[in-house]
């Protein structure tokens, strides 16, 4: 018994000891109440160490060594999205990518890719899921890393899309449309784009049965051929490697792949009239039994000047779980359900975009919840906001950065949007030190010039009959019919 206790009082020696350190001491501050609490400032965001290599076909890549795993990622970002597609073949880009990969090369059938992969251990997905941006991911052992980048390479300049791939992926989409209205928040979402950008935007146009039925295989191809070659890709590369061997290995892979005559694709632009757009919208649904809100309007790109004060306003405003929407919701009870109430100011990279406060609650309570949304972006535009408002949300802001880079793929997943975009290296680290000095007539002055609560669009879900009050008491009411079209 004796020995059990000198061996824990031995353990604990070097525990006392820490204990009674002048250092630790010193960070001790006892506090009454946890806004009292102090932080000591944050470290300026510090990206990896990272080389950039242009290939003499126009191929741009970044490689970052990373030694934690025997393992090696592979990112290629292709400037290609939806927004490029005609209108009339709505669904053609997410077919393009989706094909790519299902439907193999000359070289690799899709059983034989799919037994090659996991011999190697590998996984390699390709698609094109997004308006502006495509991507193909490649995660393999470093000693399959020759294999995968030749695999990877073929899949991207020799896909041969074939028929059964194309109807097979055609089948997938119309299946997709016809149960979209299952998805109400998605559907609200999308028509909120739509009553802000245009319904025939490239930026928030949706396929239908009709231009999904229109594709054909002869579309995939035209489209593959303008717009995934080596001048409209970034290829970034992480893991266990030396440098100069990986470069050799994409030199490779890819250096044989001859430039393309075809020009960078230019960003399509936003209707300038977006700017001015404003409404009420109904989507009438007796199926749902709470309702849906969005409030807002066209908004800006995050290279503007006055970014880092709109998103420290933006937090105060909607922070989800700690902003005013929030707060007052709670405290009132007329919050319900998974969306919650809160606002968002999203910024596009090279084009603008949209600023929106949301909110579900119980059918009886929509009225209310609309007029709140409205009269706290009124509020934002009127007062300034309060001293602990403002530090709240600059440091809560400053404390979530480690976490946007806490991995390699994410740090180099922003170095590739950064060049795609024409961002500086250094764009985050300015807008971490933007952030840090954010004043209060900052807050005011960009919600001033910003916001536009006279100009709003407003997009309802719900079941009209169970709201306290029509919502035509507020203005004229456009109703939207979300019934599938017939193709």
């Amino acid at each position: 018994m004796n020995t059990h206790r000198s061996l824990a009082i031995l353990a604990l020696i070097p525990c006392l000891a820490a204990m009674s350190s002048p250092l630790l001491r010193a960070e001790v501050h006892p506090v009454d109440h946890y806004r009292d609490l102090r932080y000591p400032p944050l470290q300026p965001v510090q990206l990896p160490s990272v080389q950039r290599v242009e290939l003499p076909n126009g191929l741009v890549v970044f490689l970052a060594e990373n030694r934690e795993l025997p393992v090696i990622h592979v990112c290629v970002r292709i400037r290609v999205g939806s927004r490029w597609e005609p209108l009339e073949k709505a669904g053609l880009a997410e077919m393009v990518g989706g094909v790519m990969r299902t439907g193999g090369s000359a070289s690799w059938s899709r059983d034989r890719l799919d037994k090659e992969l996991d011999r190697l251990g590998a996984e390699l997905q390709i698609g094109i899921s997004a308006p502006e941006m495509g991507q193909a991911d490649l995660v393999v052992a470093k000693e399959g890393i020759d294999e995968g980048l030749s695999i990877l390479s073929d899949l991207l300049r020799h896909p041969v899309f074939p028929e059964d791939r194309i109807e097979q992926a055609k089948t997938s989409k119309r299946g997709e449309i016809l149960r979209r209205n299952q998805a109400p928040g998605l559907v609200a979402w999308a028509e909120f784009e739509r009553a802000i950008f245009g319904k025939d935007s490239p930026y928030a146009h949706q396929p239908e049965l009709a231009t999904v039925n229109s594709i054909r295989r002869d579309d995939l191809v035209g489209f593959h051929h303008e717009f995934i070659h080596p001048g409209n890709m970034i290829l970034g590369v992480w893991g266990d490697f030396q440098t100069e061997e990986m470069r050799t290995r994409i030199e490779k892979a890819f250096g044989t792949w001859p430039r393309s005559d075809q020009p960078r694709p230019q960003v399509p632009p936003v209707d300038s009239s977006a700017a001015e757009r404003a409404g009420i919208y109904l989507i009438d649904n007796a199926n749902l039994p709470q309702s849906l809100v969005f409030v807002g309007h066209l908004g800006g790109t995050l290279n503007d000047p006055d970014c880092p004060a709109l998103h420290v306003m933006n937090t105060i405003l909607g922070g989800f779980r700690s902003g005013r929407l929030w707060t007052k919701a709670r405290n009132e009870g007329w919050s319900y359900g998974s969306y919650g109430v809160a606002s968002t100011w999203y910024a596009g990279w090279d084009r603008p975009g949209i600023f929106f406060a949301y909110g579900e609650t119980k059918a009886d309570n929509t009225l209310r919840l609309l007029k709140t949304l409205r009269q706290e972006i009124v509020r934002m535009t009127q007062e300034e906001v309060s001293e602990e408002e403002l530090t709240g949300a600059r440091d809560g802001m400053q404390r979530r950065f480690p976490f946007e880079f806490d991995s390699t793929g994410k740090l180099i997943g922003r170095v590739l949007t950064y060049e795609d975009c024409g961002y500086p290296r250094d764009h985050l680290q300015r807008y971490q030190e933007g952030i840090a000095k954010v004043t209060r007539a900052d807050v005011l002055r960009v919600a001033k010039h910003h916001l536009r609560p006279d100009r709003v669009v407003i997009v309802v879900a719900g079941n009209e009959k169970r709201f306290e009050e029509p919502l035509s008491t507020l203005g004229p009411v456009t109703r939207i019919d979300i019934t599938i079209p017939k193709p």
